[in-house]
């Protein structure tokens, strides 16, 4: 229960956070995969998935489309420039992709619970999802800056 509350919260957020214009920093594109990599981490040790090969097909599936969808939204968001820092917003593709991402998501998550396929998801399961497709988006949005030209913006140091 705490984990959708979380989700609840997180995801809407993450996606509100895509549509808006910011710069691109090196911060920004790895901060948020780092918070669910380190998340995700945490609950694999604590509460260790099985370990049966339906289990790791389901989670191989699971991967490719978490880098696919994210290469996909890395490719579609919006990137312009003031003066010489990169600026990302998300549009209507970021949407659309996130939306049938997570449909995607939960009819797979679904048919292996209904199925019998594989046990239920975890925490740990579910937040190297969102890692994975963070980290693909980041990776796209930031190759797509620096063949521009131009550096991936850093921040001044305080």
């Amino acid at each position: 229960m705490t984990v959708a509350l979380i989700l609840a919260v997180v995801i809407p957020w993450s996606i509100w956070r895509q549509m808006h214009a910011r710069p691109v920093t090196t911060e920004g594109l790895v901060k948020l995969p780092l918070i669910f990599a380190v998340v995700a981490a945490v609950s694999l040790v604590t509460d260790v998935p099985a370990h049966t090969p339906d289990a790791l097909l389901y989670d191989l599936v699971c991967a490719a489309l978490a880098v696919g969808f994210g290469v996909w939204r890395g490719q579609r968001v919006s990137i312009t420039y003031d003066g010489t820092t990169p600026i990302q917003q998300g549009n209507r593709a970021t949407l659309m992709t996130w939306g049938v991402m997570i449909a995607l998501k939960v009819a797979l998550g679904t048919v292996a619970a209904v199925t019998g396929w594989i046990p239920a998801e975890g925490a740990g399961e579910i937040f190297a999802f969102l890692a994975l497709t963070f980290v693909a988006q980041s990776a796209v949005v930031a190759s797509r800056t620096r063949s521009s030209g131009l550096r991936v913006h850093r921040p001044a140091e305080a």
